[in-house]
């Protein structure tokens, strides 16, 4: 029996956001249970929409008004679900929702303890419902499903299905804590052992734990370990996509691995860290991803640096090259001397004469400001002209600055901003890799002043340069030809190749 309805029907028929989505990979598409997916099977549901039977994320199809996406259960002619009585659960709880909370926003809910990540239930404020009224009721509904989600055969369901459980999202407000969930959780993610084989049940759960900021001293010990000058051997470039991947991280063989969970799968944006690539490590980190994907082609290890190459295909793994790190010799970028730089020095001489300029530290009291300048700079894009792929790039990319302007302490970035008459139309982060590698993490001008991109990215390279880098990193190029062409023009004096290890 499907669970009692909070929202009323009347709402519910006027609302043009359940059941539907503007991305085909959304991470808000419901997920369903392996006999959640038999039952909507028998309902009509074609099995095509289920890529993992054992339980997923249901596969979604264009909407017919040609705007997004919609779950194939839905009837847009009647706004009615055609399996509403065999619903999955995510559906049956929502506007409420089960996620990772960290401890500040776990510690906002009734009786939350604070203590590390928990489980805790919350409103969806999407939910027109919720944006329009806080319902009485809505504290006593939650208190029922938080005693159901409670419940022993509940907590055995979840923990079978731990992707129930989303990442934690701002614009939901706590209600209450899931205590038990919390726990089963824990102790599922808890280190059995040392070692383990892959086939001990749930392997992939009972060995990995969520990714917190208090986890950065563990990894920042072995990154500073390895020399090599690819950008992603930081934590930075992975956490401002906190958005669109749940990170996970477990402890094998000695070495740090992380896990980026997403709609399609689990993957590792970093080989098992250590001086020297483990074969074991590998090996297991494999099994944890071929058990929790069971069997979809998406396992695999990204960021795999050049000299670990012939020892990995040693091991019998494919190995093939990603898009490169571009890497430049720092004072080139600071002195643009000579003919190669001509045109951005001409274009740095004509921005400083022609404006009236600050370069200053970026303080969180220019959030709102920056945020409001990557929208401007983000419609003057999309009027230049992008691609398909670009286009999704950068729908992807404000919460991942967002992310870098609210967290920018806690991971260690340097930002500045560039105010032009009192007004910030640039800004940039960036962090140390190493020594004597400085990386550029994200960069947004004003697109409609001349030569204020080049200023601010020179400026920021002369702070490298005082901080004693001798090499700047600016990431690759995403296989954008347009970004490409922008990054070759500065000379790099090496391309950093990295590599995606897969399974044979």
């Amino acid at each position: 029996m499907p669970l009692p309805q909070l929202v009323p029907n009347r709402v519910c028929l006027q609302c043009d956001v359940c059941c539907r989505f503007p991305e085909r990979d959304s991470l808000l598409r419901p997920y369903f249970t392996a006999e959640e997916i038999r039952r909507a099977i028998a309902r009509g549901i074609a099995p095509r929409h289920f890529p993992d039977p054992n339980g997923c994320q249901v596969s979604v199809v264009p909407n017919p008004s040609g705007e997004g996406y919609q779950c194939p259960a839905f009837d847009p002619q009647t706004s009615h679900c055609r399996i509403y009585d065999d619903r999955p659960l995510d559906c049956q709880i929502y506007p409420l929702a089960m996620m990772w909370a960290p401890p500040a926003a776990a510690g906002e809910g009734r009786g939350a303890r604070g203590e590390g990540p928990e489980v805790v239930l919350g409103w969806d404020a999407k939910c027109p419902f919720m944006r329009d009224a806080v319902p009485p009721d809505i504290l006593t509904y939650a208190e029922t499903i938080t005693a159901m989600l409670e419940r022993e055969d509940m907590l055995a369901m979840v923990a079978s299905n731990p992707r129930l459980i989303g990442r934690f999202q701002e614009d939901v407000v706590v209600l209450n804590p899931l205590p038990k969930l919390t726990e089963r959780m824990k102790e599922t993610f808890e280190v059995g052992g040392s070692r383990f084989t892959e086939t001990t049940s749930n392997v992939e759960l009972r060995t990995l734990r969520p990714l917190t900021l208090e986890d950065r001293p563990r990894f920042e010990q072995v990154l500073k370990s390895i020399e090599t000058p690819l950008a992603h051997f930081a934590l930075a470039p992975h956490l401002i996509w906190r958005h669109l991947f749940t990170h996970s991280w477990a402890e094998i063989e000695g070495h740090p691995c992380l896990f980026a969970d997403y709609a399609d799968g689990m993957y590792m944006p970093l080989p098992p860290l250590g001086v020297v690539p483990n074969r074991e490590a590998f090996a297991q980190a494999f099994a944890i991803m071929r058990k929790r994907n069971r069997g979809l082609a998406v396992s695999r290890i990204e960021n795999v640096p050049e000299e670990w190459k012939a020892a990995a295909e040693s091991w019998g793994y494919r190995v093939k090259p990603k898009d490169p790190d571009y890497l430049y010799r720092t004072a080139d970028l600071v002195e643009l001397a000579g003919d190669p730089y001509r045109s951005q020095r001409a274009a740095c001489n004509r921005f400083e004469r022609e404006h009236r300029h600050a370069v200053e530290p970026y303080r969180d009291a220019d959030r709102e400001a920056c945020l409001s300048l990557f929208r401007d700079w983000s419609a003057q894009k999309q009027a230049a002209g992008l691609d398909d792929a670009g286009r999704h790039m950068l729908g992807d990319s404000e919460a991942a600055h967002r992310e870098a302007l609210t967290a920018h302490r806690e991971m260690e970035l340097a930002g500045r901003v560039v105010r032009v008459d009192g007004r910030i139309r640039a800004y940039t982060f960036g962090y140390r890799r190493s020594p004597s590698v400085f990386c550029v993490l994200l960069e947004v001008a004003d697109r409609t002043i001349p030569g204020l991109a080049p200023f601010i990215f020179r400026e920021f390279c002369r702070e490298a340069a005082a901080g004693g880098s001798e090499f700047v990193n600016t990431m690759d190029d995403a296989g954008l030809p347009s970004l490409a062409h922008a990054k070759r023009t500065y000379h790099p004096i090496r391309l950093v190749p990295g590599y995606i290890v897969t399974e044979a």
